[in-house]
């Protein structure tokens, strides 16, 4: 299962369609339908002419992330945190009156950032847990193309 990388992309800006409960040949169908790149750890996995297919071999996140950016050459990302990690549309800007029910008072209080998900109703802001996220995938992405060790 690729779970965590999906919302690693996501995090990253990518447009990135993900379903547990897909067998392969649904994820074979909805790459072809949907033009995407299948990405995948499983080597029996047989994409037919016009389903390009990403076999990942690292069993880390980090390391999927380094592996799969390596294959497609990805060299730039669309945008932090742009989109939404649980369902992947793209988030749009909302004040503290519009996520009243939906963020923690202390959060309303203190914040001034929301963004929300159009489509599940999720609400993020700039906290600890985003400063941590961007560590992570600055971390991860040290070394792939077009990113600096430093």
């Amino acid at each position: 299962m690729l779970g965590r990388l999906a919302r690693w992309l996501r995090a990253l800006g990518h447009d990135t369609a993900y379903d547990s409960a897909a067998d392969d040949a649904a994820l074979l169908r909805r790459a072809a339908r949907e033009r995407r790149i299948l990405v995948t750890r499983d080597t029996r996995i047989a994409p037919p002419a016009g389903v390009r297919l990403v076999l990942l071999h690292a069993n880390d996140t980090p390391g999927q992330l380094r592996e799969l950016a390596g294959a497609l050459g990805i060299e730039q990302h669309p945008g932090l945190l742009r989109r939404c990690l649980v369902c992947n549309r793209a988030l749009r800007a909302a004040t503290a009156e519009e996520v009243e029910a939906r963020a923690p008072d202390h959060v309303r209080a203190t914040q001034r950032d929301f963004r929300a998900c159009p489509g599940c109703g999720r609400v993020y802001w700039p906290g600890t847990h985003r400063r941590k996220l961007v560590a992570a995938l600055e971390s991860a992405l040290r070394g792939t193309v077009g990113h600096d060790a430093d």
